[in-house]
């Protein structure tokens, strides 16, 4: 595999060639300083973006005295401070409806959907993408290990550099999901993109979808996207209506779903389209991000101040003392 196969695949990269056919997305450019934040171990928050427990006016003299020796006596990480960044992030999001679904050049964090307040990735402030930039490991591997299959240099570095993509967010019904398949320019594959579940909708109408899901590949991606074999993921929201969401390379690198590569290569170019649904409740396999998953008091946050008891464990480092008995 090429470097130029997995840069091409980059959100920042293939964006402006696919813009009329996909979400609303904005790009910020990420900083040495920052990126080495990401790559640090702990979580240590930047003090701007900390949620405050008590009203300052409402402490007498005595709690404030008390409160001070505290803090004197408890050893503090060193706080990071990156009020532009904070300002460019809150900027994109207010502009694209206050809404926001993030990502690096290639990968969300969706490992860590769990962080937030309503277990999804639905980002409303620059505390929202701090916390899943710092706590995803999909991130982490954009960071390290994005080339690594590469047999055309060592650099894990992108050529223009790591970019913080914002998207205007939209919430997905798991059944328009699909992963699409293409070699030597030619649609060969569809999978569901949920391959752990069974909803009877997309075998009911499978027919349909795939008309659509064909239609839109030969208007709008076939012979349009640099490199002749890839793999491309759609939304469908509606009869007739496709989006774009995002490029994959077409290598073992990315999630082969319902597929196998094997049988992926096995299928031949120019053919009607394999595609392939979950079709039954017994197929169902496990979780996807199950070795990401949290304990169950996690799960039941569900008030604001369970979020602020939650932020400010993470930036005591209650949760980087724990993990340094686990291995991974």
């Amino acid at each position: 595999m090429l470097r130029s196969q997995i840069e091409h695949c980059a959100t920042p990269v293939w964006y402006s060639h696919f813009r009329p056919i996909t979400f609303d997305t904005l790009f910020v450019h990420l900083t040495p300083d920052f990126l080495a934040y990401l790559s640090a171990d702990g979580v240590v928050l930047p003090p701007s973006l900390i949620p405050s427990h008590k009203n300052p006016q409402q402490q007498d003299s005595s709690d404030s005295e008390v409160d001070e020796e505290e803090w004197e006596e408890t050893p503090q990480a060193t706080q990071p401070d990156f009020p532009d960044l904070e300002e460019k992030v809150k900027q994109a999001i207010e502009q694209l409806g206050g809404e926001v679904f993030i990502k690096l050049n290639w990968s969300a964090p969706r490992d860590v959907s769990w962080m937030l307040h309503d277990n999804s990735l639905c980002c409303r402030t620059p505390l929202d993408v701090i916390l899943l930039l710092k706590g995803s490991e999909f991130i982490q591997h954009d960071l390290t290990q994005a080339f690594m299959e590469c047999s055309d240099g060592i650099s894990q570095t992108p050529t223009g550099g790591f970019v913080l993509t914002i998207r205007r967010f939209q919430s997905i019904t798991p059944a328009g999901e699909f992963r699409c398949f293409v070699r030597g320019n030619n649609l060969i594959a569809v999978s569901q993109r949920n391959h752990r579940q069974f909803l009877s909708t997309i075998p009911a109408d499978r027919i349909n979808i795939l008309n659509d899901i064909q239609h839109f590949f030969f208007s709008y991606i076939q012979g349009k996207f640099p490199d002749p074999d890839f793999v491309f993921d759609v939304y469908r929201a509606g009869p007739h209506h496709v989006l774009l969401v995002d490029f994959n390379p077409f290598c073992r690198v990315t999630d082969p779903l319902l597929f196998n590569w094997e049988e992926l290569c096995g299928i031949s170019s120019g053919s009607q389209p394999v595609f392939k649904v979950v079709e039954s409740q017994d197929s169902i396999k496990g979780h996807p991000y199950g070795a990401n998953r949290v304990p169950q008091d996690i799960m039941n946050i569900n008030s604001q101040q369970d979020i602020n008891d939650f932020v400010s464990m993470f930036n005591n480092g209650k949760f980087a003392e724990e993990s340094d008995d686990d291995d991974l």
